[in-house]
Formats: structure tokens, C-alpha cells, sequence
């Protein structure tokens, strides 16, 4: 273990492969940024290796022997339970046997003092490595534990609740999980037979875990018992809170449980009760700042905040109301529901069945000598109505209205009935606000030749190069980005907006013409966080949409270059395909036909191999169906699900396996060996394999 000094896995995997494969010529082409599951992969296609060959010939470099095969290996249930779940997922970890008194654990980076350590500590008991590829490690996990969560499914259903029962510990372990990745939302939904949950971090969705759909299924029903729901009832949508303590952190969870055509999906958000809203906190640009603190500046007018859900409207107005919640003024917010809790502010919940309106709070609350009143949301006529008119008799009115830019609010507000003399006189300012990410300050790289297609039209719109790129750490879980910030639209009212409202004008290119001050465009206000090295062009450009380009040629006068790209993406082959993987010439024939009856083109092949190289070639391809020869036994059946699974990305595209009429009986053991697949009994009719496809891409 000679290279402990290497500061990252890929580093640590990179001077591993050079001692192994030194001279091999494909290595040159491989990149070593980013996680290392991808980078496993492209070793294995370039070194034609199978993942656990692969492992076995790493491993003297690594100076541990090789984990072997683990997709169908048994995990003892002791060693198992001797690592808590979310370190191991965390860390990417699986504990295997123990021998002798010492923990056996699967690892792809073996030579990471700091986490053998820890292991060493939460065991309690010596502990040795054995290498594995990190793709395989992830679905081994899978298995494990939700086999071992299986055997506990039957008695837990009628103790879910209990805080000792199994599914209390997955439920914590996957919100502690969620929690620690910065997570804003936790999904549960049903997929491929089985359940997967995924974490939203940074806007982006991540795989978490897959579970056996028995463990779904409860676990779904443990949540919902939790936050008031009906646990039996899975035939119409239901809503629930709960409130729970995570790593120390107060957090209120919006719970939403979905019938879907395969089971209920659930989606848990994470509202951090502990959080302090500050705006000069919140990543705004010194601009933005200034622009967002002479809004609220003011004793009475409407500010309003636009934009479409999730791009941080309401964090940014309880920022607002922060800066403004002292001992003299009193707050009054009208939600639904209420997100945070703000100290000082009397915050008011709608509940439209027990007839608390909008409208009828907000005419409530007038009644309560308010200084500063929120509404959650501006959605109608009466709603826009009552915030205009309390805007105009001296009360500082926050809310929020759906538009996509500052200027169209005001169509929107007279189109929804609003007068426009009242709107003139009482809108004081409009900001719309995007949300992109932010690049992790621990590893971003500088730019450097040769420049991307997205940053080499920023050099010749703006005249300015870009400062970063992403690159990749364990801080950021290999993404390159942490954290993100927001780049706003401000439109603040000024005489000759005024006029031209007050006579109805709905026109935006003429509102437009009116503008002066404030930050006119989300475009400009990226590129500033382009050129400070916060962010990158491609983050911005899929904040703000295919308008990026226009609005930052106009502001630097110059001509769109053409050929001027929105973003990298993927060439298609044009339209979705499927892939059959199979030797029999009668399938393919018959299948091909149905395929291209549903507007689809297919692929077929012979072998797993090849297969993969189509996967890389067609990233169209949507569908997987794998044929299994007659002759196969269970045991030669199971081993050819593993090497598909590992091969072909079972794990990660919807798959139909067609089975010989010998193997009908045997669809539950190659459940319990960790397949995730869907199965069919051969002779399969055109027409029922149809209707699977079609039943897959609907889910």
C-alpha cells in the first residue's frame, strides 16, 4: 500500500492501474474526474475485463486480496449487522463473513486509512479489505439489505410503528442518509418489481438504494402511519407531516403519498426548522443584495417574487422577512401550509375545508394592525385583489406568482382582474429568480484549452473566458458541484412604468422598453457568477433556458455566433429504442415488428458484450428484453442474470427477462438471488410483450 498519500480514490485507482496495465494505449483516453463507478466501468470496456476479473488483477496493487464474485453470494446476517447500513452506504461499503474474530468488508478503495479506521471503531473488532468494483459493491448492498429487511417484513406489518421494529431503523437510516447528502426531498416509488429511493440534492435526482418490493410496500405503510395517513388506504393521493430530530437538526417533513399503476410512490420534503434565513447568507450576488434590501426598504408596496416551483422563492422571502422581524413591527404570513417557523411573526395556516380561504384570512388579518403581511401565494382574483389593495393602504406586501420573468407579472396580474390604476400605484418590485448549481470551492479546476462548445460561445459573446470547471471530490460526492445560488431578474416600478400600467398596457416588449434600473436579466446576472468563479456557462444556461444566449448577445451588443448551442447533448439515434438480447432469429423478427408499431426502433445481439457496446452507443435505448436459452438450468439461468445485470445495466433501465417453460417455477429464487427484472414465460405472444414494454415505460 504504497500510495496512502494520494489525496482522492481516483488518484489512488489511477497509480493502481498504471502499476497493473502500464504500457496498455487505452488508458491514455480515460478520464480519471468524477466518481468511481463510471471510471470502473470505462477500465473494464478498455481492458475488456469483466468488473471482478478486474478486481482480481487490481488487487496485488491495492496490497488486499479480491472480494470475488458478489452479486448471489450469501452475506452472513452477523457480519452484516456489524457496520451500521448508512455507513456502509456512505462509504461504499459491504460487510461479507467474519473469520477468526476479524470483519470482512468489500471496498473499491481499499487504501483509505481514514475509513478503515472508523470501521475499525463502529465494529469494535479488527478489520480487513477485500477489493470489489464499486458498480457491483452497489447492487450487492441492495440485496443484502433488503433481503435481510425482507426476513423481518411478515411480523413488522402489524408493528410498523414500534420504535424497535426493523423498518423504524431503514426509515431513520435512509432519512439520516438523505440528510447527510444535503438532501431537499426523499422519493420512494415503485420500480422494475422492486421499490427505489432516490434523494433530490441540488435540484438533481440521485440513486439512494433499491428495496424488494415487500420492503417497499411496508415501508411506505410505516411513513404513513407516521404522519397521520391512512396505512391501509393506497387507492387515493394522501398528505401527512411529522415532525423528527436528524444529526441533531429539528426538521418538519411534508409527506405525499401517490397512487401510481404500480403501487404508491411517496415523496418526504426536509423543512429545516433550525435554519436561519438570512439573505446576505443565501449566495446573492452584492447587485442582487442591494436591489432585493431597497425592496423591503419601503413602509408600504407589493414586492413579489416569481418563478417556478423550487427555484427558492420562498427562502428568499423569509430572507426578506428576517431582516425585517423586530420588536416594533408586526408580521402577519398567510400559507399554505406553513414552511418554517419564523420567531416574532404570527403565521396563519390555510385549510380551504374548514373554510380558511386565502381571501378570508387575509381579510382576517387586516383586521390585526399589520405592518408587513405575506401571502404564500398569489393563485387568484380575489387573492390578488386583497394584496393590491392592502399594498396600497400602507402595508408591506410580500408573495409569490408563477411567471417565468419579472415583466410578465404584470400581465398576469391584470389579466387575473387586478385594476390598473390599484396595480400602478401598489407594485413596487418584481424579482424572478433560478436557482444553478454552485462549484464545490474544494476541487474546481480552472478552465483550460481545449474550450467546451458552451464555453467557446461565451468567449465570443461576452469577450471573457470562463474562470472554472467541475471536477470532482469526496466533499461534493464526485459531482463537482455543492451547494447553488441564485441569479435574479429584478424589475423595480419607475414613472414611466407606472404610466403604462396605469392605462392597461400588457404589451412586454413595450414594458420591457420602460425598464430602468435594477438587474434586467437572469442571463446578465449568470454571467456574473460565470466570470466570479461560482458557477459555470452550462449551469446557467440550464437555469435560465434557450432564452440564455439572445439576452446576453443584446446586452453586449453583439451578434449571436452561429451554431450557438443551449447546452451539451447526447446525439440520438432519433427517437427511443429497446434492445433484445437473444439468438433466436424467429424473436427477433417478431418482436421488431411490434417494437416499430410503437414508434420504437430495436437492437438486437447475441451476448452481453455486445450489448454494452450498444448501451454506449444509443443512449436512446429505454428497454431491455433478455431471452435465456431453453437448456439453461436455475443455476445457469441465475449466473446469466448476474452477468447481464453487471453487463447490461439491469439495475438501471427497465428489463423483461423471457424465461424457458422449464424455469416457470423458479421466478422466486432468482427474485431472493437479487434479480430486479421483470419475467415472462416463453412462448411469449407479440401482443403481451406489447403490452409489457408499454406497462414499463409508463412507470
Amino acid at each position: 500500500m504504497t500510495d496512502n498519500a494520494a489525496s482522492t480514490p481516483q488518484e489512488r485507482l489511477r497509480a493502481a492501474v498504471q502499476r497493473t496495465f502500464a504500457g496498455h494505449a487505452g488508458l491514455e483516453r480515460l478520464d480519471w474526474t468524477g466518481r468511481l463507478a463510471p471510471t470502473w466501468e470505462a477500465l473494464s470496456r478498455v481492458l475488456a475485463l469483466h468488473p471482478d476479473a478486474l478486481a482480481e488483477r487490481l488487487a496485488p496493487a491495492f496490497g488486499v486480496p479480491a472480494a470475488g464474485p458478489l452479486i448471489g453470494r450469501s452475506i452472513e446476517a452477523d457480519a452484516l449487522g456489524a457496520l451500521p447500513a448508512a455507513f456502509c452506504q456512505s462509504q461504499g461499503l459491504l460487510p461479507l463473513a467474519e473469520e477468526a474474530g476479524v470483519l470482512i468488508v468489500a471496498t473499491s478503495d481499499p487504501q483509505d486509512a481514514d475509513v478503515l479506521e472508523r470501521a475499525r471503531f463502529l465494529a469494535g473488532r479488527p478489520v480487513q479489505w477485500r477489493l470489489a468494483a464499486p458498480m457491483l459493491l452497489e447492487d450487492a448492498r441492495v440485496v443484502a439489505y433488503s433481503t435481510q429487511a425482507a426476513r423481518e417484513a411478515v411480523p413488522a406489518q402489524g408493528a410498523a410503528d414500534a420504535e424497535d421494529s426493523e423498518f423504524h431503523r431503514l426509515a431513520r437510516a435512509l432519512m439520516e442518509a438523505a440528510v447527510a447528502q444535503r438532501a431537499s426531498d426523499l422519493h420512494i416509488q415503485p420500480h422494475l418489481g422492486a421499490y427505489i429511493v432516490r434523494i433530490r440534492v441540488d435540484g438533481e435526482l440521485r440513486r439512494l438504494v433499491m428495496l424488494q418490493e415487500t420492503v417497499g410496500v411496508t415501508l411506505l405503510r410505516h411513513f404513513k402511519a407516521r404522519c397521520a395517513m391512512d396505512p391501509t388506504q393506497h387507492l387515493v393521493p394522501q398528505d401527512g407531516r411529522m415532525s423528527i430530530v436528524l444529526a441533531g437538526r429539528q426538521f418538519d417533513l411534508r409527506v405525499s403519498a401517490l397512487p401510481a399503476s404500480r403501487g404508491e410512490r411517496l415523496v418526504l420534503r426536509f423543512l429545516d426548522q433550525g435554519r436561519i434565513y438570512r439573505l446576505g447568507q443565501a449566495g446573492f450576488s452584492l447587485a442582487a443584495l442591494q436591489a432585493l434590501r431597497r425592496a423591503v426598504a419601503r413602509p408600504s408596496g407589493l414586492v413579489l417574487m416569481t418563478g417556478p416551483t423550487g427555484c427558492g422563492k420562498t427562502s428568499t422571502l423569509y430572507g426578506m422577512l428576517a431582516e425585517l422581524n423586530l420588536p416594533s413591527v408586526n408580521i402577519i404570513t398567510v400559507e399554505n401550509p406553513v414552511e418554517f417557523r419564523l420567531p416574532g411573526a404570527s403565521q396563519v395556516e390555510v385549510n380551504d375545508k374548514a373554510g380558511m380561504s386565502f381571501g378570508s384570512a387575509l381579510r382576517s388579518i387586516l383586521r390585526q394592525d399589520p405592518d408587513i403581511v405575506l401571502i404564500g401565494e398569489i393563485r387568484d382574483a380575489e387573492t390578488a385583489e386583497i394584496a393590491t389593495q392592502a399594498a396600497l393602504t400602507g402595508h408591506l406586501v410580500l408573495s409569490t406568482l408563477h411567471t417565468n420573468d419579472a415583466v410578465t407579472s404584470i400581465p398576469r396580474l391584470l389579466n387575473l382582474g387586478v385594476d390598473p390604476t390599484i396595480l400602478a400605484d401598489s407594485l413596487a418590485v418584481v424579482v424572478a429568480q433560478r436557482l444553478c448549481r454552485m462549484l464545490c470551492v474544494q476541487c474546481r479546476t480552472p478552465v483550460a484549452d481545449p474550450l467546451t462548445p458552451v464555453e467557446r460561445h461565451y468567449l465570443e459573446v461576452t469577450r471573457n473566458r470562463p474562470v472554472y470547471r467541475p471536477a470532482g471530490c469526496r466533499a461534493c460526492s464526485f459531482t463537482g458541484y455543492q451547494g447553488r445560488l441564485p441569479i435574479v431578474d429584478i424589475l423595480e416600478m419607475n414613472p414611466a412604468l407606472r404610466e403604462a400600467v396605469s392605462v392597461g398596457e400588457r404589451r412586454l416588449s413595450v414594458l420591457e422598453g420602460l425598464r430602468s434600473g435594477g438587474l434586467k436579466s437572469m442571463a446578465v446576472s449568470g454571467s456574473q457568477r460565470v466570470l466570479s468563479g461560482d458557477t459555470t456557462v452550462a449551469e446557467v444556461v440550464a437555469a435560465v433556458g434557450p432564452g440564455f444566449w439572445p439576452e446576453l448577445a443584446r446586452h453586449h451588443g453583439v451578434e449571436l455566433p452561429e451554431g450557438t448551442v443551449a447546452a451539451p447533448e447526447p446525439e440520438l439515434a432519433g427517437g427511443q429504442a429497446m434492445m433484445l438480447v437473444t439468438q433466436d432469429a424467429e424473436l427477433t423478427r417478431q418482436l421488431t415488428h411490434a417494437v416499430e408499431s410503437l414508434g420504437m426502433r430495436l437492437h438486437s445481439c447475441h451476448d452481453p458484450a455486445t450489448a454494452q457496446e450498444l448501451l454506449h452507443r444509443d443512449e436512446a435505448i429505454s428497454f431491455i428484453v433478455g431471452d435465456m436459452p431453453d437448456g439453461y438450468s436455475l443455476e445457469q439461468t441465475a449466473a446469466a442474470l448476474r452477468e447481464f445485470r453487471v453487463a447490461v445495466a439491469w439495475s438501471r433501465l427497465p428489463a423483461l427477462v423471457l424465461l424457458p417453460p422449464a424455469r416457470a417455477g423458479d421466478v422466486a429464487a432468482l427474485r431472493a438471488g437479487g434479480s430486479l427484472a421483470d419475467f415472462l414465460v416463453k412462448p411469449a405472444e407479440p401482443q403481451e410483450l406489447l403490452q409489457r414494454i408499454q406497462r414499463a415505460h409508463a412507470r
